[in-house]
């Protein structure tokens, strides 16, 4: 195609494109500095166009027959835009030939066209982490229902139910330092891959070893709690690599709600299950879906960046440090107040999760059954809680909240809401330590302690947007080890916080002294001093 041109009002106007505005500006520059004489010329076009034949002499050259309308493209136009034309024809070309389409009628997309994900990667893996923190408790709690048929089948007493609950915690706190100095070596993808692994063979070798010892069954379950305690440290170190901040608290939540999601799965799946197929069924089962899990997680890559997430808004990249500033850590403040956080925030959940069945049937007088059905309200609350925890909680700092007060915000929440509860649950609770449904009389309101309880728990899961992630503020590089370090203090009730209620329970004879007197009061002194102490301000060590 060859440009055509006009002449309007002494103005050039090209009607083929494109042509470049620098050229057309040049153009009109000169036509606007000629000086117009009027000669004869030979008519080119019909007889209706026969006008006064123009050369446009300029000051540096002539250029001949500047064309009307109808009339040929003049040869010293055309030499002028030649080379201009081609190069426009060549990238009309390409242009065309990535929307031209295809054989097939669908048009063909560009070359270096990606389509993306609908889910994008980060959240991939957030929700794969997720899923593998609510197998985390699944592997948990089965013991908690299987003990009950295994302790007849197999004649232990209390004492041996009391060894086989508390050999999971030793396993679990043992491996919460190492778990965050590892993931800040390798990364915590590995690390929680293997830590999936462990659990899952713990839990397919507990009933075979149940047969042969008591021993043997406790050896297993140290073994599930090295496993889940890998998980904790592996998964923020992940979070700490792949998720912008803006997006921090959702993630946390989502992946350590997988917790919550989890006891109440376990609880719900375990009784059918042992009733239909035995107590070896839930081992076998959640060991299982574990299994399954580790050979989908390696398949989403999750060692890679999101290349969806603006550079501007992408965390910090860390290489692996060269060695982890443990002394730092003893001398940080903001960190004291995370360890105190998790572990006064740990003693009441732990508790909690040991004690209420037994609760609800000694001091409230419920059957077996009934304890059981009640023990699982609380989780489900805190699981329908978990949800809007995270989306509140970035919203806020999206609105310019700092990022302190909103940590300060939620684990505020998550720690006087509870302690008002455990305060409302030990002046209601009659007094001694076991009664029967006849020896209550009809005021005990059991309805209203269940109600308390399950606000309790739902007011803890906001938590998840406080001190879980304030390992990530303080230090996206120390993420990891950060949570190894407190989560080995969240670890001790597990292990103390469950055998202090007996021994108080023993003592005084009080449900409200053992057990919600004393969370209360590890809840309010968590409140104060993070509240005091606790920062998200990147450290000078981070």
């Amino acid at each position: 195609m060859q440009p055509i041109c006009s002449l309007r009002v002494n103005t050039l106007k090209f009607k083929h494109a494109p042509v470049s505005l620098g050229l057309r500006h040049v153009l009109h520059q000169r036509q606007g500095s000629c000086a117009p004489q009027h000669k004869e010329r030979p008519a080119h076009g019909p007889a209706h166009h026969k006008l006064p034949p123009r050369i446009v002499k300029c000051s540096d050259a002539v250029v001949p027959d500047i064309p009307f309308p109808g009339d040929n493209q003049s040869a010293g136009a055309w030499a002028a835009l030649t080379s201009h034309d081609e190069a426009s024809d060549s990238r009309d070309e390409t242009a065309d030939s990535s929307t031209r389409p295809s054989s097939s009628g669908a048009p063909s997309p560009p070359p270096d066209d990606k389509r993306r994900p609908r889910i994008p990667h980060r959240w991939r893996i957030v929700g794969m982490m997720a899923l593998a923190f609510v197998l985390c408790n699944m592997d948990k709690v089965n013991m908690s229902v299987a003990v009950i048929p295994m302790a007849e089948e197999l004649g232990w007493s209390a004492t041996d139910r009391g060894l086989v609950s508390s050999a999971f915690f030793w396993g679990y706190a043992l491996t919460q330092i190492p778990a965050g100095y590892i993931s800040t070596k390798v990364g915590g993808a590995k690390v929680l891959l293997a830590g999936v692994i462990l659990w899952s063979i713990g839990t397919l070798a507990a009933p075979p070893l149940a047969h042969i010892s008591l021993f043997a069954l406790c050896a297993s379950r140290v073994f599930v709690g090295l496993g889940e305690g890998l998980a904790p440290s592996s998964a923020t170190n992940v979070m700490a690599r792949l998720i912008p901040e803006r997006e921090r608290s959702r993630a946390v939540t989502a992946v350590f709600g997988g917790l919550d999601v989890g006891s109440a799965v376990g609880l719900i799946l375990c009784g059918p299950l042992i009733k239909h197929a035995g107590w070896p069924s839930v081992f076998y089962l959640f060991a299982a879906l574990g299994l399954l899990w580790t050979l989908l997680f390696p398949r989403l890559n999750p060692d890679d960046p999101d290349e969806l997430v603006p550079s501007e808004l992408q965390p910090d990249a860390p290489g692996a440090p060269k060695a982890v500033p443990w002394g730092t850590f003893a001398r940080s403040a903001p960190v004291w107040a995370i360890i105190t956080a998790h572990f006064c925030f740990n003693w009441g959940y732990y508790t909690l999760l040991a004690w209420l069945p037994s609760y609800f049937e000694l001091a409230l007088g419920l059957s077996v059954d009934k304890s059981s059905l009640l023990t699982l309200i609380p989780y489900i609350a805190m699981t329908a809680m978990t949800p809007f925890v995270g989306p509140v909680a970035d919203g806020l700092v999206t609105k310019g909240w700092s990022v302190t007060n909103v940590r300060k915000l939620a684990q505020g929440v998550a720690f006087a809401g509870p302690a008002t509860c455990m305060l409302a649950c030990a002046y209601l609770t009659p007094a001694g330590a076991s009664h029967t449904a006849a020896s209550l009389s009809q005021a005990v309101p059991t309805t209203l302690i269940v109600g308390l309880l399950s606000v309790s728990f739902a007011l803890g899961a906001w938590s998840r947007a406080g001190l879980y992630c304030n390992h990530q503020d303080l230090s996206p590089k120390y993420a990891g080890a950060l949570l190894g370090i407190t989560n080995t203090a969240g670890a001790f009730p597990g292990i103390l916080g469950v055998s202090a209620v007996g021994v108080l329970l023993d003592k005084t004879n009080s449900w409200a002294d053992a057990l919600f007197l004393p969370t209360a009061a590890c809840q309010l002194v968590g409140l104060v001093i993070y509240t005091a102490l606790a920062s998200s301000k990147r450290q000078e060590w981070a």
